[in-house]
């Protein structure tokens, strides 16, 4: 089945192309959560240097921008694989105090 004409803007493309990948990742379990490390389970692993978001959820919804520092097998009690990740939050976020021990 063809859809030609359905598009009605045409697409717009970089003069360079830029390499990145884009992951939605599935709800994660909160660990640890200070200035200087979150630590997070997940069903998927993420590569060590990889940069994640994390929306922390309360009564004000809060966004951590981070970098993978570490991620290894766990098995939960379930019996089902996890991966429990190390993240280290940008420095912009925790100079300016953006993630707060009352977000635990």
């Amino acid at each position: 089945m063809s859809m030609l004409g359905r598009r009605k803007h045409s697409r717009y493309l970089l003069a360079q192309p830029i390499e990145g990948n884009v992951l939605v990742r599935d709800e994660v379990t909160i660990e640890t959560l200070s200035e200087r490390e979150i630590v997070v389970l997940s069903p998927e692993s993420c590569r060590p240097r990889d940069q994640v978001g994390l929306e922390i959820p309360g009564r004000a919804r809060h966004r951590v921008n981070a970098t993978v520092a570490e991620s290894r097998p766990f098995v939960a009690e379930d019996g089902a694989i996890r991966h429990r990740l190390r993240l280290v939050p940008d420095n912009s976020q925790a100079e300016t105090g953006a993630v707060t021990e009352e977000h635990r």
